[in-house]
């Protein structure tokens, strides 16, 4: 059965992502960008595109979708490359994620049951 786990994408992680892109590391913005690093403590391995999450680095055998408020994000902050400061006027947000059962099979379950915990913790 898949899971629904809610992901933040805060304005501090988009702050500390403002440079990316900007010289030599196109090929690594999948692995540093804003939403990779705001699901890195589910998916150590994480790889973002514009559509996916891939949880095992570039397995594509292995990929979650992302919502539409999640690519448009992408979308725009790619495109803002040479405007960090533009990157900073972005607002953080919320999205939930599904977590579809082969990637559930994949990780570790205690981990991600004690993350859970942890986000109903904070919202009691």
């Amino acid at each position: 059965m898949p899971i629904k786990y809610s992901i933040h994408v805060t304005k501090e992680i988009i702050r500390s992502c403002k440079n990316l892109g900007m010289v030599d590391d196109i090929d690594i913005i999948g692995d540093k960008c804003p939403v990779a690093l705001s699901v890195r403590h589910l998916f150590p391995e994480v790889h973002i595109s514009n559509q996916y999450i891939f949880p095992r680095g570039m397995d594509t055998q292995m990929k979650i979708s992302l919502p539409t408020k999640v690519t448009d994000f992408i979308n725009k902050f790619d495109t803002l490359s040479s405007s960090p400061d533009l990157r900073l006027k972005m607002k953080g947000f919320k999205f939930d994620l599904i977590i579809p059962e082969n990637v559930i099979a994949s990780i570790n379950i205690e981990d991600l049951i004690s993350q859970i915990k942890k986000q109903i913790e904070n919202v009691i």
